[in-house]
């Protein structure tokens, strides 16, 4: 069948339509992947500057004044002597008990550094800001630098148990949806794991928040054969016969145990 000068135009149409298209698409997400990442880094960039200026107004005169001083020397300090400038401002603002920006100053070593400690303790500390965020953006931008320094931290040193413990329990505390995805990160770290104490501590902690006592007590009591006189099971342990009803070695175990 022979296509006449109409359905050519159309054909040739349907091409031209193909292509700018296909192509328009596949350079379009270059274009806004750049734009969304560059707006993502001036929104945390804002993000931080805000909770900073928060931080600021509950000081008082005298830390205002001491921030300020450090912060200027931070400044206008060379390439070689960041690094200390910036370890005192983030022990400084620990000490004022601001973690965030602590972590934020943490970060800017690790980000030097780029070696597994730097990394564990920025996101230590972010971890820490969490429990102590005081807004939802504050709790928001420290999840988020969390999860990236023990990311790195664990890339760079992937037999590193303490900190992808941290890592699950950001999941499990304040997950994306549900808590499973953290709970499942501690299985598998005891699975592969099975005598870590630390470990088996966290998945009794969350047996005995949902009130499991039997799965609590059998974990713990494999945590106390291994590790006889570790604090923190012992403590455990006894709640958990405090739960049961079990006062005579409740009352041995509290004993024990060092608060």
């Amino acid at each position: 069948m022979r296509i006449n000068k109409f359905q050519s135009i159309l054909v040739a149409s349907m091409v031209i339509l193909f292509c700018v298209l296909y192509f328009g698409m596949k350079t379009k997400p270059k274009k806004q992947i750049a734009f969304e990442k560059s707006r993502a880094t001036n929104i945390e960039a804002t993000g931080i500057q805000n909770v900073i200026m928060d931080a600021k107004k509950e000081l008082t005169t005298e830390q205002l004044n001491i921030i300020e001083a450090m912060q200027s020397e931070y400044n206008n300090a060379k390439d070689d002597k960041k690094i200390i400038k910036a370890e005192l401002l983030a022990s400084k603002w620990y000490e004022y008990k601001k973690p965030t920006v602590s972590g934020y100053y943490a970060e800017k070593i690790a980000n030097t550094l780029n070696t597994k400690d730097a990394w564990s303790i920025a996101g230590t500390t972010y971890s820490l800001a969490m429990q102590n965020a005081k807004s939802e953006k504050e709790l928001k931008f420290s999840r988020g630098r969390a999860i990236k320094a023990l990311e790195k931290a664990i890339s760079l040193e992937d037999n590193n148990i303490s900190d992808k413990i941290n890592l699950a329990l950001i999941y499990v505390d304040h997950p994306d949806k549900s808590p499973m995805e953290g709970i499942q990160m501690l299985l598998k770290l005891n699975q592969s794991n099975p005598d870590n104490v630390a470990v088996i501590n966290q998945l009794a902690k969350l047996a005995i928040r949902t009130n499991q006592t039997e799965k609590a007590l059998k974990r713990l009591t494999h945590a106390l054969s291994v590790e006889p006189e570790n604090n923190n099971s012992i403590c455990l342990i006894a709640e958990v016969y405090s739960m049961i009803g079990n006062k005579a070695k409740a009352i041995e175990f509290q004993n024990k145990c060092k608060k």
